[in-house]
């Protein structure tokens, strides 16, 4: 029998595939990239490199803008952030499903533990999506296999229940016994690093989704830089906070960009209407070295502009940022 093992990059996934691979099943290790995964290169990199391990070979498939749409209107509602668990876990199903039949595979390993995460991993919401999706029965989860329901595999006789654990709840502690068992020593962040558990990011993508009809991964991928502020309905600055970002935001060569000229400070990405660089450039300064007659840059696509910043408090600034906490 061939599988489609879901992969995060989370020890348990990653357990979870090792399991069943052991077992001599034929396995294809899936990983699924979302636009609101963090770091997730340095993530794939080292994943790639547990599984090649293994003598496999990592798939990957990314999700795009109907992931964003699910997360916008989750059918089963959000978490303590703006993170749809159990929604996001049919996501995944979903397109595990459709490799497995493209795949000729026969059912699906995921690395899901019993009671671990209280939205998406109880017994009633592992079976709801299971139906949800039509694969009853399809979904092996060998981390809690001897303490759920038995799959259609379990139950044709090519694998044995034995051979997997009992493992519930939120501690890790087995999770990591196993770890050492196999010699696995180093593993990306749990999930990948999903930044929608985060409550900064939640209020980010809130004010996008509110405040813009038309988006795209670009204006997602924006989320992950730099300050935040709401200028007016339609407008939004980004503010760079290191070098780093400063350097990344001037790649948005979409939106104007505002720069400082004669003085170190944030670069900023203005998006929105171009009337209100002055109060974006404001913002700017309050968070640079002051100097005389400093002057900012607006780099539209056809033009440039010297702005000259009023000055205004760090607190005024702040009234402004979306996320001030």
């Amino acid at each position: 029998m061939k599988a489609v093992a879901l992969v995060s990059g989370g020890l348990d996934s990653i357990l979870a595939m090792k399991i069943i691979h052991d077992m001599g099943m034929e396995i294809i290790p899936l990983h699924i990239v979302t636009p609101f995964n963090e770091s997730c290169c340095s993530n794939i990199t080292l994943l790639s490199e547990l599984v090649e391990n293994q003598g496999l070979k990592l798939k990957t498939v990314n999700a795009g803008m109907d992931y964003v749409e699910m997360v916008k209107k989750p059918k089963f509602g959000y978490g303590t952030a703006i993170n749809p668990c159990k929604d996001c876990r049919a996501y995944m199903l979903r397109k595990a499903k459709e490799i497995m039949y493209e795949e000729g595979a026969d059912f699906i390993v995921t690395g899901e533990v019993l009671d671990q995460r209280p939205m998406s991993q109880n017994k009633k919401a592992m079976m709801v999506i299971e139906k949800e999706m039509g694969l009853e029965g399809l979904i092996l989860r060998p981390l809690s296999g001897k303490i759920l329901p038995p799959t259609v595999p379990e139950q044709k006789g090519f694998l044995d229940k034995s051979k997997m654990f009992d493992i519930k709840g939120r501690s890790r502690k087995k999770q990591a016994e196993l770890a050492r068992k196999f010699g696995l020593k180093e593993w990306p962040n749990s999930a990948g690093g999903c930044l929608l558990t985060d409550r900064r990011f939640a209020l980010k993508l809130k004010d996008l989704f509110k405040h813009k009809q038309s988006y795209s991964i670009d204006d997602i991928s924006l989320l992950k830089l730099g300050r935040h502020f709401r200028l007016s309905e339609d407008t939004k600055l980004v503010a760079g906070r290191n070098e780093k970002e400063n350097q990344l935001l001037s790649y948005y060569k979409r939106f104007p960009l505002l720069v400082p000229d004669n003085f170190n400070g944030p670069t900023g990405v203005l998006d929105g209407n171009i009337r209100l660089a002055d109060i974006a450039a404001s913002i700017l300064y309050s968070y640079s070295d002051k100097v005389n007659d400093p002057i900012i840059k607006l780099y539209t696509n056809d033009t440039n502009i010297n702005i000259i910043p009023a000055v205004i408090s760090r607190e005024i600034a702040k009234k402004y940022q979306i996320t001030n906490f």
